[in-house]
């Protein structure tokens, strides 16, 4: 007894001492006594500038102590208990606080800076204008927290529960929040700039506003979330779910899509120049992958590259007159380009004609858009000069009325005879028979018979177009994908039976339908045929070989078929595809025959 009494009696004196006559070790000798002396002895100095930077103070019972305004800056408080501490602008900058207790702890405009608060239970504490700037707040649970207003700008939040969080306009720009649990959290106005949220579920996330430029959102679950209009310039989105979201006018400039899940995806007016996509899947399931060779997803899903011309006035005739020069000079600038204006509107003071590229010619989309319209800029000023020409202008209008008094009536009598020759776009069917040149006159005639008879009730039944057949080889069109597909399934199923077998290739695209002078009917020709018919030549019998193309259609619209990849070898060239060069194609089979 007596000997406690002489240990508080000394305590009594060391905290009546002043802190400019403390050493530091004296200080935390204090510090280790209890909350109530050490908040006496801050009483009754409350000028004293206390410095505890870089000591270790792991482990320590602070429960109830007042530290505010003290420094602590590189100090070890890890697995210390400091529950109901008052920290209010004490300096923790670069501290270890991990696994601390801050149950109601007051951190009110502390320094916070670089501090390390991984896996600390922060329940109730009070961060209010805390300076969290590259803090670490790793595995950390924030339910019940309230951190609208918080600088987390370049904060590690790995791992934490930010669950129904109200983060409005809060700025995470650099921010890592990898594997973070944002369920239901208010991300209105946010500033991911740059922020790395790989492996996160936003799905449930308020997003209208948020800014996500060269943010990385690796295998990050945003289904069904409308994206409209949304800038994801720079960012990585490699794995991530996009299936049912709406990517309408966003921006993917240069964004990596590699495996995302695009599944009912709505991409109208997006821009994807210079993104990059080795694979990404198109089916509900997110299953299947379709590959993509350098740029060959820019090409085939990005909206139409366009440019502009301005007139700041009406358009004039010579303007008119001269417009196909300057579209031929543009693609004869630009080799393999093919131009078309798209269409001209008159806005107030101005008249601007849009000018669309149908084929890149095999040029870098962003860079081919640049050069055009610094290009059609050039020449532009031409149009403009010609305005004070007027010998010049009157040579022109001559020349033009001539063109019309010596083609205009030819022009009207072709017009009545081609009515039916237009391009549409539509799914292409090419087959032809095996064997069919091992069979003797009398039993070829006999078999195309049954085989066009076959074929009739199936074409009727799947709403056919433009059927045509020479020889062996039939060739058809369709109004969409699916109806292809049934039509070829139910082709095999039917002719199996009657002991023919068939190879199929089926593609789709824009088709021009013609008079066919041979069969005198009406026919098709194009790319998309041409496509076709290699495709069936590189089937194995009784196979229906599909383009990438078809198979994304039908994935996007859920057509019953399995698509199994195959790499083959062109035996012919098609396009701008030269014999040899390997395509990617599907064997495609009705799902029901798989199971």
């Amino acid at each position: 007894m007596q000997h406690d009494r002489d240990n508080q009696t000394e305590s009594k004196k060391a905290l009546n001492q002043l802190n400019a006559g403390l050493s530091t070790e004296e200080l935390i000798d204090i510090l280790c006594t209890s909350a109530e002396e050490w908040n006496a002895w801050r009483y009754k100095h409350p000028k004293e500038q206390l410095n505890l930077d870089g000591k270790d103070l792991r482990g320590l019972d602070l429960s109830d102590y007042d530290l505010s305004e003290v420094s602590l800056v590189k100090a070890n408080l890890s697995y210390s208990d400091l529950k109901n501490a008052i920290l209010i602008a004490a300096d923790l900058s670069q501290a270890n606080l991990c696994y601390c207790n801050l149950t109601n702890a007051k951190l009110i405009a502390a320094n916070l800076r670089q501090a390390n608060f991984s896996h600390a239970n922060v329940l109730h504490a009070n961060f209010l204008t805390a300076m969290c700037h590259q803090a670490d707040f790793s595995n950390v649970d924030f339910k019940d927290q309230d951190l609208r207003g918080q600088n987390l700008k370049e904060a590690n939040l790995s791992g934490a529960d930010l669950r129904g969080q109200n983060l409005e306009g809060i700025d995470l720009r650099g921010a890592k929040l990898i594997g973070t649990n944002l369920d239901d959290v208010n991300l209105v106005d946010a500033n991911l700039d740059g922020a790395n949220l790989s492996d996160v579920d936003l799905s449930t996330c308020e997003l209208d506003g948020t800014l996500m430029t060269r943010t990385i959102l690796n295998n990050c679950n945003l289904s069904k979330q409308n994206l409209a209009g949304f800038n994801f310039k720079d960012s990585e989105l490699k794995g991530v779910d996009l299936r049912g979201a709406n990517l309408s006018k966003a921006n993917l400039d240069n964004v990596d899509l590699s495996s995302a899940k695009l599944w009912q995806v709505q991409t109208k007016g997006w821009s994807i120049r210079g993104v990059s996509c080795t694979h990404a899947s198109w089916d509900q399931r997110g299953r299947e992958y379709t590959h993509y060779t350098r740029n060959q997803f820019e090409k085939l899903f990005s909206d139409k590259i366009s440019f502009q011309l301005y007139y700041q006035r009406m358009l004039s005739y010579q303007d008119l007159a001269t417009l196909p020069f300057l579209i031929e000079h543009l693609e004869a600038s630009f080799w393999g380009c093919k131009l078309r204006v798209r269409e001209i509107r008159n806005e107030p003071g101005d008249t601007v004609v849009v000018m669309v590229v149908e084929d890149t010619g095999g040029i870098h989309p962003s860079m081919l858009e640049t050069s055009l319209q610094q290009e059609a800029d050039k020449l532009q000023s031409i149009q403009i000069s010609l305005q004070s020409e007027r010998r010049l202008q009157s040579e022109i209008r001559e020349s033009m009325q001539a063109i019309k008094d010596r083609h205009w009536p030819k022009l009207l009598e072709l017009s009545e005879q081609d009515s039916d020759a237009k391009m549409r776009r539509m799914a292409v069917l090419f087959t032809d028979l095996k064997g069919f040149s091992n069979w003797d006159k009398q039993e070829r005639t006999a078999k195309l018979a049954l085989f066009r008879g076959l074929l009739k009730p199936v074409m009727k039944q799947w709403q056919a177009s433009y059927p045509n057949m020479e020889g062996d080889s039939l060739r058809a069109t369709f109004t969409t994908v699916s109806q292809a597909l049934h039509c070829a399934a139910m082709m095999q199923k039917v002719l199996h039976g009657a002991g023919f077998v068939v190879r199929i290739g089926l593609d789709i695209g824009d088709v021009k339908i013609t008079h066919n002078e041979i069969t005198d009917q009406l026919d098709i020709e194009g790319d998309a045929l041409n496509f076709a018919a290699r495709l069936e030549s590189m089937a194995e019998p009784g196979a229906v070989l599909v383009s990438e193309n078809v198979r994304h259609y039908a994935i996007q619209n859920d057509a019953p078929f399995i698509f199994s990849e195959e790499r083959l070898a062109l035996k012919k060239s098609v396009g701008d595809r030269q014999a040899g060069d390997t395509v990617v194609c599907f064997r495609a089979q009705p799902a029901s025959d798989l199971k």
